[in-house]
């Protein structure tokens, strides 16, 4: 009777979520575990049911030696039991925690869904089966709680997501374990489970019984339940922050830009959501609280203040817009200082500066082209191409006297986070143009001029 009773309080959760259709090519993550194992024989039962073919991967972390050996063995032999592909990948999980400083939980599950999709692409698999129990959402949630998660750290795992499912989520861990024991099926112990050194093992073994035992025997249920109507409420909040997103948020090239005009237009206790959102969606960051808070403080600052989230993401706070930089052009600190001479070409970040002798004819010929041509009667070749320095000046073309970067920068409304990345072109220590913006007048071409340099940005 037990075995019906799961049996069909999973079908019909699948059923409700619409998690398999017809027709479906389902991957199965397999580690050789309880739940990984009562879902792959679930869906073989069922395979004529649903009409799906069924396939399975299994990923060696590498972590406990012949242990996790004799696991890969144990997943081959059961698929091919069963006649499904198998499919298997060994990755250094500690290696790769150590290069990207993550934690070994956090490696071991980007190097698993990573390996995952790449192996449903190459092989026409429609959907990703994992099999995540009410346990492992009772400490999703207690975790992302214990940690300032938010409203969608207290949704809990996912039902699905993208291509994704996850069908014994409704599943207590005793309810799967009880199965498999009811009709003698075999299954693999993670040993490392049973050490509380890791966050979730330490919440597992030793703060879930007692909230089980003090508060709420069914805790599993309880939290899921909750964890479903904060699921219709972030669904609902989901609709209102996209909807908004088109009409504020401009993206190119790493460089996001928000509307804080239109922003306004938007519910102000829901701008850390939409940010949260942002942040996830162009950038895949999953931001804390805190720097959320900083986002949202910087709004009022004045315009110019920077805000650093890491080590290749800025937010910047401009005029009637907050912009967010990423990669290589969030270090608006680098200084540069780079040689060129007449006839030559240089390079710096994704800018092409060139400085080529023309005759006086062409330049008759181009000077209403909108290209920068300068005398060169006085030049003193090498030029020095560089970043502006606080206390620059130079002579804008048309005006007689002298004006700091800085201020002609400001004036041209040059965003706080280009200002830093603004380059000149020097010559005797002299700046002869700010580089794709006004050439220096004392460098104009004039009646008198006998050479003449055109001044190129790429």
């Amino acid at each position: 009777m037990m075995i019906k009773t799961i049996e069909q309080k999973a079908l019909n959760f699948i059923n409700d979520n619409y998690l398999i259709e017809r027709g479906d090519k389902i991957l199965v993550s397999l580690s050789g575990g309880p739940d990984s194992v009562f879902l792959l024989l679930f869906l073989i039962k069922y395979k004529r049911r649903f009409k799906i073919e069924i396939g399975a991967f299994h990923l060696n972390h590498r972590l406990r030696g012949e242990e996790a050996d004799e696991d890969e063995k144990f997943c081959s032999d059961l698929a091919n039991e069963y006649g499904i592909e198998f499919f298997t990948e060994s990755k250094n999980v500690k290696l790769f925690a150590k290069r990207k400083k993550l934690s070994i939980e956090e490696a071991g599950r980007e190097i698993r869904y990573a390996e995952l999709k790449k192996t449903a692409r190459k092989y026409n698999y429609t959907k990703i089966a994992t099999a995540h129990n009410a346990d492992d959402n009772t400490e999703t949630i207690l975790l992302n709680l214990f940690k300032g998660g938010g409203l969608k750290g207290f949704a809990g795992i996912p039902v699905k997501r993208e291509n994704i499912i996850r069908p014994v989520l409704i599943l207590s861990k005793s309810e799967i374990v009880g199965y498999l024991k009811k009709k003698k099926i075999e299954y693999r112990l993670d040993s490392s489970n049973l050490e509380s050194g890791y966050q979730r093992n330490y919440l597992r073994n030793n703060i879930i019984p007692l909230i089980r035992g003090k508060i709420n025997p069914d805790l599993e249920s309880a939290l899921f339940r909750s964890s479903n109507i904060v699921n219709k409420l972030i669904s609902y909040i989901d609709d209102i922050i996209y909807n908004h997103i088109a009409l504020i948020v401009r993206y190119k090239q790493n460089r996001l830009e928000v509307d804080t005009i239109k922003l306004n237009l938007l519910d102000y206790r829901l701008h850390g959501y939409l940010f949260k959102e942002l942040l996830k969606k162009y950038f895949d960051i999953d931001p804390e609280s805190k720097n959320i808070l900083d986002i949202e403080k910087l709004l009022s600052k004045q315009v110019g203040k920077k805000i650093r989230l890491s080590d290749k993401l800025i937010v910047s706070k401009e005029r009637n817009k907050l912009v967010f930089i990423s990669g290589d052009d969030s270090d608006v600190n680098e200084d540069v200082s780079i040689e060129i001479n007449a006839g030559e070409q240089k390079k710096i970040g994704k800018n092409i500066v060139s400085v080529k002798p023309v005759r006086m004819q062409e330049y008759m010929e181009r000077v209403n082209t909108g290209t920068e041509f300068i005398s060169a009667d006085r030049i003193k070749t090498p030029f020095v191409l560089r970043r502006w320095r606080n206390g620059d000046r130079f002579y804008p073309l048309g005006m007689k006297g002298s004006k700091k970067i800085s201020d002609f920068l400001t004036e041209q409304k040059v965003d706080s986070h280009k200002k830093g990345k603004q380059l000149v072109l020097t010559n005797n220590r002299k700046i002869v143009w700010v580089v794709g913006m006004r050439i220096d007048d004392r460098f104009k071409v004039t009646e008198k001029t006998r050479k003449v340099y055109e001044l190129c940005l790429e």
